[in-house]
């Protein structure tokens, strides 16, 4: 395989329409609510956030192949379970891959800090440092949060407060409501779910990496109805914004979405184990997080 390809695989760039939902739930928000939107701006924390999700990818590969937890995944299906195996092997050096993502950072940092000098406050350096924290911490030392049990609050952070308020923040230069955090929590656990489907065939390795997934400490099945209670959750959130936030009742749209999460949970619970069968839940979960955050970005602007 050349080179050029393998680090695109590397990359996973696939997985980005999360942090696409994320920006575009942001930056609607602040359009709706304080009547703020600069499309330059915009372009900006979309490059720069795609960057440190980028650098994450690319960072979890490397450290996965550095515990040996890709190597103990027998049941992986790149590249939604099991990394992107490039480094696993042998088409990109773990050297190259770390390398890579420390670059991918600083582009992103780079970014960041341009726009936290043109924003009012530090606020965007300090979502930007919690960011990179994430970014390298989630199964990196010092503090692999996955190996604490608390992998998926880390993820929750990162896609709904960091990356939705500061796409808001970017905007409205302001975070003096209850409400843009309301608007943070959706994409934050629907990513979270994107993680933790994708857990279930992971389970073994990352078990023999003393992981402490959600999987691993629940169980399969219990883990399924925390998804489920989780993405029916999701759907609470804008209900209350209508109800009580003054949200458009166009955000209502998102409910076309409800049949999805009880798909993705049938399918998963009926084939626990067998991973091909268990795929679908996986795509469906994806499905969910983008279609769900573009509508809900549609409604906040119409």
């Amino acid at each position: 395989m050349k080179k050029s390809k393998a680090v695109v695989l590397l990359l996973r760039l696939p997985f980005l329409v999360v942090t696409l939902g994320s920006v575009f739930v942001g930056t609607a928000f602040a359009w709706w609510y304080a009547s703020q939107f600069d499309l330059g701006l915009f372009l900006l924390t979309m490059i720069g956030a795609c960057f440190l999700h980028l650098a994450c990818n690319v960072a979890n590969d490397y450290f996965d192949y550095k515990s040996g937890t890709d190597a103990a995944n027998v049941y992986a299906v790149a590249p939604f379970s099991g990394g992107s195996r490039m480094v696993l092997d042998g088409f990109v050096k773990p050297g190259e891959a770390l390398a890579i993502s420390i670059v991918l950072a600083v582009l992103g940092s780079a970014i960041g800090l341009y726009l936290n000098a043109v924003s009012a406050g530090n606020v965007i350096l300090l979502i930007g440092i919690a960011a990179l924290l994430l970014v390298f911490g989630y199964n990196g030392p010092p503090l692999k949060l996955v190996n604490l049990g608390i992998g998926e609050i880390g993820i929750f952070l990162a896609w709904g407060p960091l990356m939705v308020l500061g796409a808001y923040y970017v905007q409205a230069q302001s975070l003096s409501s209850f409400w843009p955090f309301m608007a943070a929590i959706p994409p934050g656990i629907l990513t979270t779910l994107v993680l933790v489907i994708n857990e279930f065939a992971d389970a073994e390795a990352d078990r023999s990496a003393s992981r402490k997934t959600w999987v691993i400490l629940f169980g399969f099945k219990k883990t399924m109805y925390v998804y489920l209670a989780l993405a029916l959750g999701c759907y609470v959130v804008i209900l209350a914004g209508v109800l009580f936030g003054g949200w458009p009742l166009w955000s209502l749209l998102v409910m076309i979405t409800l049949p999805l999460p009880f798909m993705a949970f049938r399918i998963a619970v009926k084939n626990i184990e067998n991973w091909t069968s268990f795929l679908p839940a996986v795509k469906t979960t994806i499905l969910i997080n983008f279609v769900f955050s573009v509508i809900l970005s549609i409604s906040f602007v119409l």
